[in-house]
């Protein structure tokens, strides 16, 4: 009996733990809630097989950007996009990126500002973001809401139970 409550509570921890990085990550996911941190869903194959669609993907701006960074900026149509930096030139004392995805066969098409950068990648989650994008979901919510409540309610029922068998 030992065995199987270490057992419940072990596993009553880690699933809570799991639901508990899941929200930060789909409350922090496209928002800068940590600060200078944000962090994004990566929604295309365009950086495969550095990164994935489904991950999850850490980034912080920095005061200056090299060549091979892997680099999340706004395009002038206001779409976000992840890209490695592949040239860097300066144009009347502004320095300007060339980008590329790593699964792209031709770089982008214009040259992005610093200001347009929107932070350096610093942090990869693998395939955590298909949890996310179902965290948002109406499904989603009712099911990380039901799983953990169920599970709480099976732990205290059965830690109830043996104590009345003693």
């Amino acid at each position: 009996m030992k065995v199987i409550k270490f057992i419940f509570e072990t596993m009553s921890w880690l699933i809570l733990l799991f639901f508990v990085v899941l929200l930060v990550l789909t409350i922090g996911s496209n928002t800068n809630l940590f600060g200078e941190y944000k962090s994004f869903l990566i929604q295309s194959g365009s950086m495969e097989p550095s990164i994935h669609t489904g991950d999850i993907i850490l980034i912080f701006r920095s005061p200056q950007y090299i060549k091979n960074d892997v680099v999340t900026f706004r395009t002038s149509d206001q779409r976000i996009v992840t890209h490695r930096i592949i040239e860097k030139k300066v144009e009347n004392r502004k320095e300007l990126f060339l980008t590329k995805g790593d699964a792209n066969e031709a770089e982008d098409d214009e040259f992005i500002g610093q200001e347009n950068i929107l932070g350096k990648v610093i942090f990869v989650v693998p395939k955590l973001g298909f949890m996310v994008a179902f965290a948002k979901s109406v499904p989603g919510l009712i099911l990380l809401i039901l799983i953990p409540t169920l599970t709480l309610l099976f732990d205290e029922g059965f830690k109830l139970f043996n104590k009345k068998n003693l």
